[in-house]
C-alpha cells in the first residue's frame, strides 16, 4: 500500500498526488520543481502527527513546506505542506501566536496596528517556520535580535507521532535545539512569540556609484561601529544588471527615530562623492519587506556566506577585491552586534554572537559555465570568505556533512545530535541542513 493510498485512508481529502493541484504546488518552490512520493495539507497537528507516522513507519524521509523560499527540490519521500497552518493572534503584552505556514509579510501587517515587530526575513512571502528554526537575520536584529530569540514557545510533532508543547520550562533540550537547529526535530504548527517595539522607524536607500568602492565599505563599518542598537542596515553592491539597478553601492536603512537622527548617524557616508541617490522616510516596518523576485535567476551563485567577527581593514579590502575581478560579483554585509551579540553562544544553537557582520559573496555565473570558471570564480569568493567563522544556514543551499561542521561548532553540533537521537533516531526528517543522529 503506497503512502499516498495510506494517507488517503486516514486523512481524507488532505493527501495529493502527481497531477493534483495540492500536489502541484507543494512540490514547487523557489529552488525548483521536485517529485516527491506524495504531498499531505493536514489543517490539524493531529492530522500532521498521523502524516508523519505513516511516513516513519515506511521509512520514508519527510520534508515540510512553510514558505518554500529555502527548500531544495524534494524527489522523493513526502512534503508536509503547512498552507492551512497560516493563523496570526497578536495577544496581550506582544506575545504572538504564529502557525507554521505563515508568511512575513502577513505577519508584519497585523503587527503594524499594534506598533510592533519580529525580526523577520527581507521579503513578505518568506515562510515563519524554515527562517525561525534556522535563525531569523532580519531588519530589528541590532535592537532586538534573530527571530529565535524572539520564539517563546512551540508546538511540535515529532517523527513519533506526538505533539508536544516545547518551551523553555517543557522539554527545554528540545526548546534549544529549535532555536536554530532547523527542521530536524518535527514540524512545527505553532509558534508563540514575543514581539518587540517596531514604530517610529525611519530609512530607505542610500546609492553609490563603484568609484570608491573601498571607501564606502570603511564608512559604513565605521557608521555602525558608533551607531546604536536602533541603528540596522544592509549593505549590498551588485554588478550592472539593467539601468534600473546600476552597478555599485546600496545601502538600505532603518532607524527608530528621527530623520533627523538617522542623517547625523549616516553622514560619513553621506558626504562621499560617490553618493547618486539619497531616499530617507519615515517607514512601516512590513514596508521594509519586500516582495522577492519571481522564479530562480538565470545565472547561478559561486561563493557562501559566513559571520565576521572583525571588519578589518584587511578584511574590506578582500570584500572590495572580491568585486573588483572579471567576474560579475554580488556582495552583501548586514550589520550584527547590539542585541544579537548579547545572547550567550550556547543560549541557542546559533552560535558565532560575536560577528560584527554577516557578509555573503556569490559570483554570478550563467547556468551552463564550465567546470573552469566555477572554480576560479570560487577562488575570487573564497579570498572574502576566509575572514569569516561559520556559516548561516539560512543562506546555504549547499548541503553536506562540511556545511553542517561550519554551522555549528564542535560542542553545538554534538548537543544538537543528542537531541536529534532523541527525537527522530531513524532520522526522517532529513531532506534539510542535516543534523544526524547522535551513534
Amino acid at each position: 500500500m503506497t503512502i499516498l493510498s495510506q494517507l488517503s485512508e486516514r486523512v481524507p481529502g488532505r493527501a495529493h498526488g502527481p497531477g493534483a493541484t495540492h500536489y502541484d504546488a507543494g512540490r514547487t518552490v523557489f529552488a525548483g520543481v521536485g517529485e516527491p512520493d506524495a504531498v499531505v495539507r493536514p489543517h490539524t497537528a493531529d492530522e500532521v502527527a498521523i502524516a508523519v507516522s505513516l511516513a516513519a513507519a515506511a521509512g520514508l524521509p519527510i520534508a515540510v513546506r512553510s514558505g518554500g523560499h529555502g527548500m531544495v527540490p524534494v524527489d522523493d519521500g513526502l512534503i508536509v505542506d503547512l498552507a492551512e497552518f497560516t493563523s496570526i493572534d497578536v495577544g496581550a503584552d506582544g506575545v504572538v501566536t504564529v502557525g507554521g505556514g505563515a508568511r512575513w509579510g502577513d505577519v508584519a501587517e497585523a503587527l503594524a496596528e499594534h506598533g510592533l515587530g519580529i525580526s523577520s526575513g527581507d521579503t513578505r512571502d518568506v515562510g515563519v517556520g524554515g527562517l525561525a528554526l534556522g535563525g531569523g537575520i532580519g531588519w530589528l536584529v541590532r535592537e532586538h535580535g534573530l527571530t529565535v530569540d524572539a520564539v517563546r514557545e512551540v508546538e511540535l510533532v515529532t517523527a513519533a507521532g506526538e505533539v508536544l508543547t516545547v518551551n523553555a520550562d517543557e522539554h527545554p533540550d528540545v526548546f534549544w535545539a529549535l532555536r536554530g537547529g532547523g527542521g530536524n526535530f518535527g514540524v512545527v504548527t505553532r509558534f508563540v512569540f514575543q514581539a518587540s517595539p517596531a514604530d517610529g522607524l525611519v530609512g530607505g536607500h542610500v546609492q553609490f556609484d563603484q568609484s570608491e568602492i573601498p571607501a564606502v565599505l570603511r564608512a559604513w563599518r565605521d557608521v555602525m561601529r558608533a551607531g546604536p542598537d536602533e541603528l540596522n542596515s544592509t549593505l549590498l553592491v551588485l554588478p550592472p544588471f539593467s539601468p534600473e539597478m546600476p552597478a555599485g553601492p546600496q545601502l538600505a536603512v532603518a532607524l527608530r527615530g528621527s530623520e533627523e537622527q538617522l542623517r547625523e548617524l549616516l553622514e560619513p557616508l553621506l558626504s562621499l562623492p560617490s553618493v547618486t541617490n539619497v531616499s530617507l522616510a519615515p517607514v512601516a516596518y512590513g514596508d521594509l519587506l519586500e516582495d522577492a523576485p519571481p522564479g530562480r535567476p538565470p545565472f547561478q551563485f559561486i561563493g557562501g556566506n559566513g559571520f565576521v567577527p572583525d571588519l578589518s581593514d584587511e578584511a574590506l579590502d578582500a570584500i572590495a577585491g572580491a568585486f573588483d575581478r572579471e567576474v560579475p560579483t554580488m556582495i552583501l554585509l548586514r550589520a550584527l552586534g547590539g542585541a544579537f551579540s548579547r545572547v550567550a553562544p550556547d543560549a541557542t544553537a546559533i552560535a558565532h554572537r560575536d560577528a560584527e557582520a554577516l557578509l555573503i559573496v556569490n559570483g554570478l555565473l550563467p547556468g551552463d559555465a564550465t567546470p573552469e570558471q566555477v572554480a576560479a570564480a570560487k577562488v575570487g569568493s573564497d579570498a572574502a570568505l576566509a575572514f569569516t567563522t561559520g556559516i548561516y544556514g539560512n543562506f546555504s543551499v549547499e548541503r553536506g556533512d562540511e556545511v553542517i561542521q561550519a554551522m555549528y561548532p564542535p560542542a553545538t553540533l554534538e548537543r544538537l545530535r543528542r537531541v536529534k537521537a532523541e527525537l527522530d533516531p531513524g532520522n526522517v526528517f532529513r531532506q534539510n541542513h542535516n543534523i544526524t543522529p547522535a551513534g
